[in-house]
């Protein structure tokens, strides 16, 4: 399994222009001249650690050389905030067509006052007025959209598709900039930056098998489903934080509209890899808070067809190396998530000391999870066995650190009286162990075990059942 490092959290910085609404400067009304620019978040380079092959990492600024997930149009209001005047609807004379940044204005004459900017990227006034039931012209009153929402299919979406105009539809982009201009802004250039409505996954898978493979298909455990239908506002309009000149790298929390369902997504590949050889991959998606799966993680499904024709399936879960956890995935995250393909598989061999004519304990895997059935009371042992899939040779134990052994809660925590004596690594002899109570049931674990060489974390489920 891959680790992936946790957000980086920044201090916000107060400046001209704030996500925040600020108090009323000492200002005379003098006019002022303003030139205006909208822009998307800037790049931000990836660390050491993202790039490793042990860990993964999410980006806050995106890949700009891959194009369409820029500004192809865009209509910025500015409003006065002392009476909610619509001062200027700013729309482009002509396509900017997918640029990082676009001029809205020069030598705008405006006044030392308090403003408020609310831009949208690849969203047009049509469709801004349809989405939030409202009409925006100058000289109007701005009405409160702060909490307006918005529809977006964000899982496979495609920039690149055309609109009715043949015009390349780009991402949606939003921002409000709250900015309390003085006579000392005359001349200035003032930055209007938009945030991403949806996320970015991006797999690096790299063949480490010892033979060509084809890759079928990557699923993904679960993300906040496509709406049913055209109807429905799954999303927030605004992010969470808007971007400054001052602190462009805001982490941004999802913005989803109520509870929204959960899919699992499936990115169909069919693509042969040679070994040794390494692929990426790019997946648009909505953002999603925390996964409704047994793990409380998100989990990746990598399908393969081996080279002697045979289908097989890695699973990984995509965690963070802080808390163990990766619950959500925002609107603008770039998630760089590395995956190496290995010729190995994990097993359990159970081990229990039943009295004469009790059967004995036996071990079934399904989609991950080990079920674990013990007829008998008492102690009881699992032992984690790493083999290859081509020859079902051992891999070394000392190959593998055991990581975790987690007592879940999910779908239920263990009955009162289920163990004397709660399972637990035993690190001398390579096991879990623990001693049965008087209660029958069935209780979840999870257990980690992390290849030394690559720090690929195996992860599986472990469903413990005393019938």
């Amino acid at each position: 399994m891959k680790h992936l490092l946790s957000i980086l959290l920044l201090s916000i910085i107060l400046a001209a222009c704030s996500s925040d609404p600020i108090a009323p400067p000492a200002t005379d009304g003098t006019p002022i001249k303003l030139s205006l620019r909208i822009a998307t978040q800037s790049k931000d380079t990836q660390s050491k650690d993202a790039q490793s092959k042990a860990s993964a990492s999410p980006t806050l600024g995106w890949n700009y050389e891959q194009g369409d997930e820029l500004i192809e149009d865009w209509v910025v209001i500015m409003v006065n905030d002392a009476d909610h005047t619509i001062e200027q609807v700013f729309t482009p004379a002509t396509s900017p067509n997918n640029v990082e940044n676009a001029t809205v204005a020069t030598n705008l004459q405006t006044t030392a006052s308090n403003k408020t900017f609310y831009s949208f990227a690849n969203i047009s006034l049509a469709q801004l007025e349809q989405a939030t039931g409202h009409t925006f012209a100058k000289g109007g009153t701005m009405p409160d959209i702060a909490s307006a929402t918005w529809h977006i299919d964000g899982n496979g979406f495609d920039p690149k598709a055309k609109d009715a105009t043949g015009r390349a539809q780009g991402i949606p982009m939003t921002g409000i900039c709250h900015m309390s201009l003085t006579n000392k802004d005359n001349e200035t250039t003032k930055t209007l930056y938009v945030v991403r409505m949806l996320a970015k996954l991006q797999f690096n898978i790299t063949n480490k098998t010892g033979a060509d493979i084809t890759l079928n298909t990557i699923s993904i455990d679960r993300l906040s489903a496509n709406p049913a239908s055209s109807g429905v506002q799954n999303v927030m309009l605004f992010p969470s934080a808007t971007p400054t000149d001052a602190n462009t790298q805001v982490v941004q929390q999802p913005r989803l509209n109520g509870t929204q369902p959960q899919q699992v997504y499936t990115l169909a590949l069919n693509q042969v890899v040679a070994n040794d050889a390494s692929i990426g991959k790019t997946l648009y998606v909505n953002e999603c808070t925390t996964p409704a799966n047994p793990f409380g993680q998100f989990m990746l499904t990598v399908r393969l067809t081996m080279a002697d024709g045979t289908t097989t399936q890695q699973r990984y879960s995509v965690v963070s190396n802080d808390n163990g956890n990766w619950h959500f995935i925002a609107r603008n995250d770039w998630r760089i998530i590395p995956i190496i393909l290995q010729n190995i598989k994990l097993d359990l061999i159970p081990l229990d000391f039943p009295a004469i004519g009790v059967l004995p304990c036996s071990v079934k895997e399904a989609d991950g999870t080990f079920t674990c059935t013990f007829n008998a009371g008492g102690e009881f042992r699992l032992t984690p066995k790493v083999t290859r899939f081509d020859n079902g040779a051992a891999v070394p134990d000392a190959d593998w650190t055991f990581s975790r052994f987690s007592t879940d809660t999910y779908p239920a925590a263990p009955p009162a009286g289920f163990y004397a004596a709660a399972p637990s690594w035993f690190a001398r002899g390579g096991y879990i162990t623990g001693t049965f109570g008087t209660a029958t049931g069935q209780a979840y674990h999870t257990l980690y075990l992390t290849h030394n060489a690559t720090g690929r974390t195996l992860v599986c489920r472990v469903r413990i059942v005393r019938p």
